[in-house]
């Protein structure tokens, strides 16, 4: 047999080199998350020959989202400090396998050839021989895909790196000597090790070869062949009845018609004889409009008689009310009060409205003061803030805005306008300070901005002019060197991989980390270019290294444990610079370790030198410059400053906006000593006015007013008489009108428009209806139903209501006719038939042919048809499906045979075949013992009439009558039809038989949902052992049965007790099989004393190794 002895695993998740040795019965065990699922994976794209992710970790979750690149980088955590994202390396797994029948190895692996980029290109190859020495490992490097190719070509003649996977899997089955790819898929069942859930699938795809599937193309063409003939006789059929159809339609639409004709007469005819009635009645209504209208006129003459006379007595009392002594003096002394009162209104008006403007006043000033009196007590606010109590205090007494505040001395005025005046003075101060220091920050915060948006750009914000000068003296530099030269600036070259040592490397260097470095052999150059431009405004530097003669004339030895061993780069000039500047600055701790050294520093910027220790400025310190991550640091700098700047910004702004926007205050000098005097004598003589309107009251009511009231309720009876005749006279002038408006109407529309009418109507009966028709059928109709009913309108009310439903009826019964005469056309065309057509002949013509035709003809063609079909259906279809069952019952024995001498335990397992009840109607036909005999065919009596209708069934299910014009999902009904009644698998149904050491037999199909997690892996373990056992042929002892016997099982004893575990491993063993296990920690007692080798995967942070497993490794 050919077994697995080593597996290489590199650059494979957390294994950086791996070398695992197997023996026959392998477990692999470690904690969860430890890398047992890891090894697994890597084996698998080595046995199944895929890199397909769907298969990674299948046993412990169904939707793992490991993934290919995962494995390959490392990165599936990204806090791995060993991630290889980014890098070129290449990745092996490799299996190293031994024939001891032909007593030779042979390997076979995969290389992915990874690429900083991202990209990847998986490699399998095979050769015959042992892993190398080297592991594909040279300089410490695993081989990329060309040393491996010149490497293998030059080490083993028979070693062969295949294009594709497909290639790979069918050579590595031949050198297992298994020739049958469901081992493959059995391989993959058995690495995710679930319980059977679906028994059936599992026997008929892992268990059995199955067959190919009967051809029924030829027995379909037949089937469809007659079952045209049938439509084309059913299509003649249906086209007669389609013609009866219509013959009836076209007499029931005639009697219809005829119906119609009745009704349309009798109610035009009414019609006209009610048209001649309401002429009639109009002409007797303009008869009694007119009489109406004489009565009108004399009316309305007669109440204008009575108006007169009234109107004139009520001139006469208006003259002598007017003309009275007492009315006049009445009138006098009330146009004296309204003048008095005018002038009162006036003065009261304008000292309401000043007292408002005051008020207004207060109020804005008040909510000012109270919100300038929120702010902090800053150093530019307090004189707000004092002036702003000052104000509360005088504007108090003149917020209510009434009147009453004039009577009020002139000085709380005066007092109120000096606080107001000291406020705006103190306001306008504190704006102007203000808004220089918002101008201020705001520049700040934009050059902060501009600086952060650099930043991001990977600009670094040195200091202006820095950079134009570099630009500058590179430009000039390349035109007399003739090509490019480099000129860096120090800190671009630099790195401090230590952070705690930044600020000190920051702070000591300070402006000499924007020194610039150029090659010794263009340093003189360089000088010169400097030299000539160092004056220029717009430009700026702060010195040029010459690391030519500091080379020379320096010896350069930096001290172990010096500040230049903080710095990195790699930069030859910029190296030299450092170990010259920072050599001698020595590292220390502690402060107390400076004097030990004539220079030193500690990592928070305390500097000892010259024999002088001092503080380097924290700012110098923070100020970063120095390699890529100081932009990052810089960033966040100046975001934290720009934030700080924001805020402070954000509350000063508001304040500045406050003491800028404030209006001039109202009380003036001149307001206050022109306008406040005069408010002041307004209020003192709004008295005086009140006391002289009620002297004039006093005199209205000495005056004796009873005449002048008895006079008013004289004059104003008369006046509601002149209006009651005046309000009747209207009415009967519009009623006059009314009746004018009617004769007018009667005589220009009315009437015109009914003797239209009437005339157009005996024009249209006269159309309608010829003299015999209405003498002879009509007018006696008429006449009969007018005694009947009495009335012209109740003739015409009654039959034009049932009018409109014979009319229905009868364009009912034509769009019938139409309906039908078009589906005819359409369905049975090309028809040149004439739908609208008034007569029914050409469709009564079509009747009698079709009546008259021979349809047996096409009966005989339809029975000859069939015939063939039956012939080809016994040949093609039930003989194959029989030979195909008869095959599988054939396999499922011969692997019986096999089980009985593999017990588990005191049970013993058996598959079983039988008849699908669902479909035993089916087996039974197709195994009918009699059509094997000769004896009887399809065509036989007995055969049709046992199973003729289950045939036709199968006919129906199978095949349509033409294929091509089925929609999108009969379509796809008939193809799931044709895949189920080809397969033979439809008419079986297999089990697992399980007999204990009573002989009781239970069915795993029975069971499955009633048994503990370890009773439903049994039947899963035993039914794929022996799957394998029958693809790697255990049993043969040939060269035929010399074959790998490998199987992989991830997570297979997780359910199951120990003694369930050691029958398992037993089993394993009498089948001849090798086995590598993942199994958790909690059953390793279990485990060790059965097993060839018990391998521990340990995981430590993010590196993963194999050891043997012991006692002392598991404690």
């Amino acid at each position: 047999m050919k077994k697995l002895k080593k597996i290489l695993l590199i650059n494979w998740l957390y294994f950086s080199k791996e070398i695992i040795e197997v023996g026959d019965v392998n477990f692999l065990t470690g904690k969860n998350g430890a890398g047992k699922s890891t090894v697994i994976d890597a084996l698998q794209i080595v046995l199944l020959g895929e890199t397909n992710a769907r298969n990674f970790n299948l046993a412990a979750n169904e939707r793992s989202q490991r993934t290919l690149d995962g494995y390959l980088r490392a990165d599936m955590d990204e806090n791995n400090p060993y991630s290889r994202r980014g890098k070129d390396f290449s990745t092996y797994i490799v299996c190293e396998f031994e024939d001891d029948v032909e007593h030779n190895s042979f390997v076979c692996g995969v290389m992915f050839d990874c690429r900083s980029d991202g990209s990847k290109h998986d490699h399998f190859f095979i050769y015959v021989g042992k892993l190398p020495e080297n592991c594909f490992i040279e300089n410490g490097e695993a081989m990329d895909i060309h040393d491996l190719r010149k490497f293998l070509k030059q080490n083993f003649s028979r070693a062969e790196v295949y294009d594709t996977q497909w290639e790979y899997r069918r050579n590595m089955l031949s050198r297992w000597n298994v020739h049958n790819e469901q081992v493959l898929r059995m391989m993959k069942k058995a690495v995710s090790f679930r319980p059977i859930v679906d028994i059936q699938q599992f026997i008929t795809e892992n268990i059995c070869d199955i067959p190919d599937k009967p051809d029924i193309e030829a027995m379909q063409q037949n089937i469809r062949n007659y079952k045209r003939h049938e439509q084309l006789a059913q299509q003649q059929e249906e086209k007669l009845t389609a013609l009866q159809e219509i013959s009836t339609l076209y007499r029931e639409m005639t009697r219809s018609v005829d119906r119609w004709r009745v009704q349309s007469f009798l109610v035009q005819w009414a019609q006209k004889e009610d048209m001649q009635a309401q002429i009639d009645g109009r002409e007797q209504e303009k008869r009694s409009c007119l009489s109406e209208l004489t009565a009108a006129d004399t009316a309305i003459e007669d109440l204008a008689g009575q108006m007169q006379a009234k109107e004139e007595r009520r001139r006469q009392l208006d003259r002598d009310y007017a003309q009275s002594d007492t009315y006049q003096e009445r009138e006098r002394l009330g146009n004296q009060k309204q003048s008095l009162l005018t002038e009162q209104s006036k003065l009261v008006q304008e000292m309401e409205r000043d007292a408002l403007e005051i008020k207004r006043e207060a109020l804005r000033l008040t909510h000012l003061c109270e919100t300038a009196l929120a702010w902090d007590a800053e150093e530019v606010l307090v004189p707000v803030q004092q002036a702003a109590e000052q104000v509360q205090r005088t504007y108090a007494r003149l917020s209510s805005g009434e009147c009453a505040i004039f009577s009020q001395e002139q000085t709380v005025f005066e007092d109120a306008r000096q606080a107001a005046a000291a406020l705006s003075d103190a306001l306008a101060k504190a704006a102007h300070q203000l808004g220089d220091k918002v101008a201020e920050l705001q520049q700040q915060l934009t050059e902060k901005q501009t600086a952060l948006a650099d930043l991001r750009r990977n600009i670094k914000d040195y200091p202006r002019g820095l950079l134009p000068f570099r630009a500058k003296l590179a430009e000039e530099l390349e035109q007399q060197a003739g090509g490019p030269v480099a000129v860096d600036i120090l800190a671009d070259v630099l790195e401090i991989e230590d952070e705690r040592w930044r600020g000190a490397v920051e702070g000591y260097l300070n402006n000499q980390k924007f020194y610039f470095l150029v090659e010794p052999a263009y340093y003189e150059q360089a000088l010169r270019i400097y030299n000539k431009l160092k004056w220029e405004k717009s430009l700026n530097a702060y010195g040029l290294v010459d690391i030519g003669t500091l080379r020379e004339r320096e010896h350069i030895d930096p001290q172990s444990g010096s500040l230049a061993e903080k710095v990195e780069t790699g930069n030859a000039l910029a190296r030299t610079y450092m170990d010259y500047l920072l050599g001698r600055v020595m590292c220390c701790d502690t402060v107390e370790q400076l004097r030990g050294y004539r220079t030193a520093i500690t990592d928070e910027g305390m500097l000892y030198q010259g024999y002088v220790a001092r503080a380097l400025r924290r700012d110098r310190m923070e100020d970063a410059f120095i390699g890529r991550h100081a932009i990052t640091l810089r960033i966040a700098r100046l975001e934290e400053e720009a934030a700080g700047l924001q805020t402070e910004i954000s509350h000063r702004k508001p304040i500045w906006q406050a003491v800028s926007q404030q209006k001039a205050p109202m009380l003036t000098p001149y307001y206050v000593r022109n306008i406040v005097p005069q408010r002041q004598a307004d209020f003192l003589y709004r008295a005086e006015l009140e006391e002289e309107i009620n002297a004039i009251d006093e005199q209205v009511s000495h005056l004796d007013l009873l005449w002048l009231d008895q006079q008013k309720q004289l004059i104003a009876e008369i006046s509601d008489e002149i209006a009651a005749l005046s309000h009747q006279r209207e009415v009967q002038i519009a009623h006059k009108a009314k009746l004018e408006e009617r004769i007018r109407q009667l005589d220009e529309e009315i009437l015109p428009e009914q003797y239209r009418s009437r005339t157009e109507m005996e024009r249209t009966l006269a159309e309608n209806f010829s003299e015999t028709y209405r003498d002879d059928i009509g007018l006696p109709r008429y006449r009969q139903e007018l005694e009947r009913l009495h009335r012209p309108d109740i003739v015409y009310r009654n039959f034009s209501s049932h009018h409109a439903q014979v009319v229905n009826e009868m364009e009912n019964a034509r769009a019938a006719l139409l309906r039908a005469r078009r589906e005819y056309v359409e369905r049975f065309g090309p028809c040149s038939f004439r739908v609208e057509a008034d007569d029914n002949a050409e469709f009564d013509a079509e009747r009698r042919v079709l009546e008259e035709s021979e349809l047996p003809q096409y009966r005989t063609k339809i029975r000859a048809a069939r015939e063939s079909a039956m012939e080809q259906f016994q040949n093609d279809f039930l003989s194959k499906l029989k030979s195909s069952i008869e095959q599988v019952q054939d396999q499922v024995k011969n692997l019986n045979r096999a089980l009985r001498q593999a017990q588990f335990g005191t049970d013993s397992y058996q598959f079983r075949v039988d008849r699908n009840p669902d479909y035993a109607e089916y087996y039974d036909m197709i195994m009918a013992p009699e059509l094997m005999e000769g004896d009887i065919t399809l065509f036989s009596a007995q055969f049709q009439e046992k199973y003729g209708p289950l045939i036709d069934k199968l006919f129906s299910q199978i095949t349509m009558a033409d294929d091509t014009q089925l929609n999108a999902r009969k379509q796809s009904e008939l193809q799931e039809n044709i895949e189920r009644y080809t397969d033979f698998r439809t008419y079986l149904k297999f089990d697992l038989e399980t007999t204990d050491q009573n002989g009781s037999k239970q069915l795993l199909s029975q069971t499955l949902n009633t048994k503990s997690g370890g009773e439903t892996q049994t039947p899963f373990y035993i039914a794929v052992l022996a799957s394998f056992a029958q693809l790697y042929r255990v049993s043969d002892t040939s060269s035929f049965g010399n074959t790998v016997r490998l199987v992989v099982f991830d997570e297979a004893f997780n359910k199951m007790d120990s003694e369930r575990i050691i029958e398992s491993v037993r089993l394993l063993r009498k089948m001849g099989l090798q086995a590598i296990i993942c199994t958790p920690p909690d059953k390793v007692s279990d485990i060790m004393p059965i097993a060839d080798r018990t391998l521990l995967v340990d995981k430590h942070k993010y590196r993963m190794h194999i050891l043997p497993f012991s006692k002392e490794n598991a404690q």
